[in-house]
């Protein structure tokens, strides 16, 4: 029976997903349209890479989720939602194609704000609400 669990153990360490490309300015952060440094905990999107991608990161009180939604007239359009303890905010931003990488530095320890390299204010506001009662 254990040898039995331990090649299903094996089995599935094998087939789970790995985690995604490290470092923010590295060459896998400019190839791919986001990227996470999981020794950092900054999430970068490469503006001019024409993708539709999710991915969402988990900080002690709460998580970041950026969803590109693809190029349009010069500009890459991406979904921003911050999630603190239940009660979340979702925005939709711009950025030029051809402008520098964006970067969300997740919060630590206690912090609630994540570090972005955009003005949440040009972004436009699209929703919010919480997780618990939506």
């Amino acid at each position: 029976m254990s040898r039995r669990i331990i090649i299903l153990l094996v089995l599935l360490a094998g087939c789970s997903s790995g985690t995604p490309p490290a470092g923010p300015a590295s060459q896998a952060a400019q190839e791919t349209a986001i990227s996470f440094d999981q020794a950092t905990g900054v999430i970068t999107v490469n503006p001019a890479v024409n993708s539709k991608r999710k991915i969402g990161y988990g900080f002690p009180l709460g998580s970041v989720t950026v969803e590109t939604l693809g190029h349009k007239e010069g500009e890459l359009l991406f979904e921003y939602t911050h999630e603190v303890e239940g009660g979340y905010t979702v925005y939709l931003c711009r950025v030029p194609v051809s402008g520098p990488l964006v970067t969300i530095r997740l919060p630590k320890g206690g912090d609630t704000e994540p570090v972005t390299s955009f003005d949440l204010a040009d972004c436009k506001f699209v929703r919010e609400g919480n997780v618990f009662f939506d």
